[in-house]
């Protein structure tokens, strides 16, 4: 396993909500530029960049038309260029998303494939005579027929998102050039969509085969030399040792593993279908990762994300309180932490009426379902919202934004954190701060002590180092807790005691 990956802190940046340079309601590159001195204040060493690739944008950028081209809604390739020369000399690097599973069909490789089965683009892809029983993830078949090539192609995703067919050895080559590229150009690390995914086999009505994943990801790293390299892989079906496995052989770093963001989801009825939030749950699953990556694994640290809406709209009922707590607990875990934009200032889900959702996954659900609630927690859109930079949206755009929100008068803006300095804003460049001056938060060793559920408490310990101790208060009661507190590193509230209050959480050493 790589140790550079334990002292990076990752901020996850949607391009589209982050922030507009041009006025014309999207965010784009030069706004990404625009604040890099904000992110350099907050102590970010790595900028996750959602997909910035040209795009018809069906599904935001993840389907892809042209993996060496930047889309004109985010500038040029120039000012690509130019963000990571600028990124650069803050000493933030620049991980960019990669979609290996599938591209547009608009992508020349598909429209090659549909017009000629016989030429060199013709297998490219995955096509049938006859379509299976296997269902999009985003509803109804994953097949559609092409009237020209009188086949169905496969689809993960939305039919305008065809998936590649990993068995076909040049497809893989070419994706490795494109990892090639990139890398020339200066990025610094990968993000694998949906990586799991390219181990599927569509005619025995498999989604997961380890075995081809691995064979796929050393065929994607094979043109560069990925040891300075971040790579993450979002890859629901793998288990612990598997990661491990993947991480040990340095075809990944970390993975996103999704059992905490589903907590709040009825087991085997999908996302929409809420169920009630457990923090016996919740702590069970945070120690057992913690414990099953503990030997020779790492783990990714993370609340939300482009795909995730906010956790503290989802359990906590938008308490910045809450929020606090979870920053606190994120930073003292074993693992890298990844910071979405506006988890720093406590964007909630907000409020988004009927007709302006835009993405293509809830507009599907939305045709066969009412279950606004459902939406209104995890639809994507809510995770999509642009950034507080300031009250209203003139501080990301002059223009009406993309994505319209009711407005919200919350306060939680970077405007008006960055003006107090016990603001949660503050909270997150104090405990980034920590991570980087304390190295047994970086590399030490989990240690879980046994408390009542309501309280979660563990140790982060080095042998060359004095172990430091966390202590979260999971609810919004007061709880007691049996240590007795020396010096205090980070805490959410001022002189913390043996009572912690609601949601209190504390970074310390104890006797």
């Amino acid at each position: 396993m790589k140790t550079h990956i334990q002292n990076k802190i990752i901020y996850h940046i949607y391009p589209k909500s982050f922030q507009d340079s041009n006025d014309d309601g999207i965010g784009d590159l030069n706004g990404i530029r625009s604040r890099l001195d904000y992110l350099s204040w907050l102590g970010v060493d790595l900028i996750w960049l959602g997909p910035v690739y040209r795009s018809p944008g069906f599904d935001n950028g993840y389907d892809i038309s042209d993996y060496y081209d930047i889309d004109p809604i985010f500038g040029t390739r120039a000012d690509m260029t130019f963000l990571l020369k600028d990124a650069k000399a803050r000493q933030i690097g620049v991980m960019m998303d990669i979609v290996a599973n599938h591209t547009s069909h608009t992508h020349e490789w598909f429209k090659a494939s549909e017009l000629d089965p016989s030429g060199p683009y013709g297998e490219y892809y995955i096509w049938r005579d006859k379509p299976n029983a296997m269902n999009s993830f985003f509803g109804g078949s994953a097949w559609t027929y092409s009237p020209i090539r009188k086949q169905y192609y496969f689809h993960s995703f939305a039919s305008e998102q065809p998936d590649l067919n990993w068995e076909q050895e040049q497809m893989g080559k070419e994706l490795a050039e494109v990892l090639s590229y990139w890398v020339n150009q200066g990025v610094k690390g990968f993000r694998f969509d949906v990586i799991d995914l390219i181990g599927k086999d569509v005619d025995t009505l498999e989604w997961f085969c380890f075995d081809k994943v691995k064979a796929g990801l050393k065929t994607l790293l094979s043109r560069v030399d990925s040891s300075g390299l971040v790579l993450v892989g979002e890859a629901g079906a793998l288990n612990a040792g598997q990661i491990i496995e993947l991480q040990q052989a340095s075809l990944l770093d970390m993975v996103f593993n999704f059992e905490v963001t589903a907590l709040d989801e009825q087991t085997g009825k999908g996302k929409w279908e809420l169920a009630p939030f457990s923090r016996r749950r919740f702590k069970d699953t945070l120690i057992s990762w913690q414990e099953r990556l503990q030997d020779g694994g790492w783990n990714s640290l993370f609340w939300n994300n482009h795909d995730q809406p906010r956790a503290i709209s989802r359990w906590y009922a938008d308490s910045l309180e809450a929020a606090a707590m979870l920053a606190v607990l994120q930073f003292g875990l074993r693992g890298t932490p990844f910071i979405y934009q506006g988890d720093e200032i406590g964007m909630t889900n907000g409020l988004i009426q009927l007709e302006d959702y835009k993405d293509i996954e809830t507009l599907n659900y939305l045709k066969t379902s009412d279950n606004l609630e459902g939406v209104r927690m995890k639809g994507r859109d809510h995770a999509r919202i642009p950034m507080a930079w300031k009250s209203g949206s003139s501080g990301f755009s002059k223009s009406e934004p993309w994505l319209r929100t009711l407005e919200i008068e919350s306060g939680r803006t970077v405007e008006n954190e960055q003006q107090d300095k016990s603001s949660l804003l503050f909270l997150y460049h104090q405990l980034i701060g920590l991570r980087k001056t304390y190295p047994v938060l970086m590399k030490g060793q989990f240690c879980v002590m046994e408390t009542n559920e309501r309280l979660l408490c563990f140790r982060r310990t080095d042998p060359e180092e004095r172990a430091v101790t966390v202590l979260v208060n999971l609810t919004d009661q007061e709880v007691k807790h049996p240590f007795e507190i020396e010096r205090v590193l980070c805490a959410t509230h001022e002189q913390p005691s043996s009572l912690l209050r609601p949601y209190e959480a504390v970074i310390c050493y104890t006797f």
